[in-house]
């Protein structure tokens, strides 16, 4: 687990199947990622807003709790926000706490205007302290999702994403309860970034290795291809691992890494870690 997490440390400071849809865009897309980096403490929560330059829309986001190597399984993302843009995120350590240092990174993903662009939101239908709940976002009549994020309200460090997983368009998540559970009521949100259909659009997705221990998978977009939405699947853990990691890099690949980490008590049971993105040209 501390190589795991080393790995993802050392990255951050280097920095399925295909859909169609219409109206498909011929206007090639240029980005550009941007980090921001929190302080590296022991207080929880921390927060940080990465803005796009002038210009230029969110199209994606990632994270990194990992940062300062200090998340030992005790730390969850418990949102990352999209607006037109900036990206949000913000992190809680969970019930238990952690005395080590830790911090977050969090990156926008950002483009020229797409024709069509738009934030769809969706929300749970349930608000209270039910074990699992999915939402889910869905695009304008013919517009194909670009990229997502999440947002648990009321969760504090208690509940853990599962999923982002974008279709056509769609974007989908889910969240469980940890293992220490909460009685407050809480809800979570979906976003779908939206545009008519770039050129080169297609959804990528590589399965991870299943087993009980931390993993990362990493995949490139296809040759010509830039990265926009990150997003990921984790299979099997049901509130007993989470993300440390949705790392996109242009440089000196199109590529996503992500990671997950089982909590801090572990667990027995063997689950997968699945990376999606959403590329265009």
């Amino acid at each position: 687990m501390r190589r795991l997490i080393a790995l993802l440390g050392i990255g951050l400071l280097a920095m399925a199947g295909t859909a169609q849809a219409a109206p498909v865009s011929v206007q090639a897309v240029t980005t550009e990622h941007v980090p921001v980096v929190s302080e590296i403490n022991s207080v929880s929560p921390k927060s940080r807003t990465a803005n796009c330059p002038p210009g230029m829309v969110v199209v994606g986001g990632g994270f990194s709790t990992a940062t300062g190597v200090g998340n030992d399984g005790s730390v969850v993302m418990n949102e990352l926000i999209m607006r037109d843009t900036f990206v949000t995120g913000t992190a809680y350590e969970d019930a238990n706490g952690t005395s080590k240092n830790w911090g977050i990174t969090v990156i926008a993903v950002c483009a020229n205007p797409l024709p069509g662009y738009e934030i769809k939101v969706g929300r749970s239908v349930n608000i209270g302290s039910e074990f699992e709940k999915p939402a889910v976002a869905t695009c304008s009549p013919g517009k194909v999702v670009v990229g997502g994020g999440f947002d648990v309200v009321g969760g504090l460090g208690t509940v853990l994403v599962d999923e982002l997983l974008p279709t056509t368009n769609q974007v989908s998540t889910k969240a469980f309860e940890g293992k220490a559970g909460t009685s407050s009521s809480w809800f979570l949100d979906a976003y779908a970034i939206c545009a008519f259909q770039p050129a080169g659009w297609e959804i990528v997705n590589k399965p991870g290795p299943i087993h009980s221990a931390g993993k990362i998978t990493t995949k490139e977009c296809p040759a010509g291809k830039k990265v926009l939405g990150p997003m990921f699947d984790l299979t099997g853990s049901l509130g007993q691992a989470h993300m440390l990691s949705v790392l996109p890099s242009d440089f000196p690949r199109q590529e996503v890494s992500i990671g997950a980490l089982e909590d801090d008590d572990n667990t027995e049971n063997s689950w997968g870690l699945n990376n999606w993105q959403v590329c265009a040209s």
